[in-house]
């Protein structure tokens, strides 16, 4: 019988699924990066697909866990960061 994934294994799944659709619309990073609040990733990316990197960290720490304050405000950072970057991903597809 197989193994049900985890929520992180499906997570991961679904970042690397965003990466793939970011690295197929060839978007510039300067297109990209003004979709995003300052605050919600990290302003060092040099191209579109790091944003993922950043968000695949951010799951690793969360995995690992280190308290319940941290551990929550990474989960809710997970969440922002993968709806805001769903939504540039839908735009770019649709323009």
């Amino acid at each position: 019988m197989a193994k049900e994934p985890t929520v992180f294994q499906k997570l991961e799944q679904q970042i690397e699924q965003l990466r793939q659709q970011i690295e197929r619309l060839n978007v510039s990073e300067e297109q990209f990066q003004d979709w995003f609040d300052g605050q919600l990733f990290k302003t060092t990316h040099s191209a579109p697909e790091q944003y993922c990197d950043e968000l695949a960290y951010n799951l690793r720490q969360l995995e690992r866990g280190q308290g319940n304050a941290q551990q929550e405000w990474l989960a809710l950072r997970i969440e922002q960061q993968m709806l805001a970057l769903s939504r540039a991903v839908t735009f770019f597809q649709r323009r």
